[in-house]
């Protein structure tokens, strides 16, 4: 489904990833690494979010490469920053109806409820997101990106800033969505935050894939 083939990405003389090969077909991938390893840059990369020095991008059979983030939303690969990037003057519903619009206008109000009821933050519908906790912001992260009704959803450190009651809350997110046949790739610093959510592993290490 998802193919990254030969992709590297240099910033002037620095290499950020070297000749990245890797596919996801079903499943869950975790990509772990130490900081400035590349594993970022990598998921940006395949979210449209940074361009390839060189190399492809390809989702079911068709060169993505050169496509714009907001066009691979719509074909179902969505991204969640690893410092939650809300609309802070919105409130929760609002910002879950916004990626509502991805999938069409009609009825987004209730689709937006609907899905803040599933991810559990029903309650913190009407509460501005500049007023919530980092943890209620990483499941604000994920309940827009449910509402995009994705095929693949990218997560960048997903457990990053959260104490150990909130890390479990989110893990358990994680796992409904697996659950629910969601494809994911999931960045994190060490295999053992990932290994009760990822299928398998790879590592990324000074940019190339160990």
């Amino acid at each position: 489904m998802l193919i990254v083939k030969e992709v590297s990405k240099t910033y002037n003389s620095h290499v950020v990833l070297k000749e990245i090969n890797l596919e996801l077909k079903k499943g869950v991938l975790g990509i772990v690494g130490p900081n400035g390893s590349g594993k970022s840059t990598l998921l940006k990369i395949i979210a449209g979010l940074e361009k390839p020095t060189c190399g492809r991008v390809l989702f079911r059979d068709k060169d993505i490469t050169k496509l714009s983030a907001n066009k691979r939303v719509e074909y179902g690969i969505v991204y969640t920053f690893q410092i939650p990037k809300p609309f802070y003057r919105l409130t929760v519903l609002e910002n879950v109806a916004v990626s509502c619009m991805v999938r069409g206008k009609k009825g987004v109000k209730e689709r937006a409820l609907k899905i803040c009821r599933m991810i559990g933050i029903e309650h913190l519908a009407d509460r501005k997101a500049n007023v919530l906790s980092q943890g209620e912001l990483k499941l604000l992260e994920l309940t827009k990106v449910i509402a995009t009704e994705p095929e693949i959803i990218l997560l960048d450190e997903p457990f990053a800033a959260l104490d150990k009651e909130n890390a479990r809350i989110v893990k358990d997110r994680l796992l409904e969505f697996k659950r629910m046949g969601y494809k994911m790739m999931i960045t994190a610093h060490r295999f053992r935050i990932l290994k009760d959510v990822a299928d398998k592993f790879i590592e990324v290490k000074e940019g190339r894939i160990r």
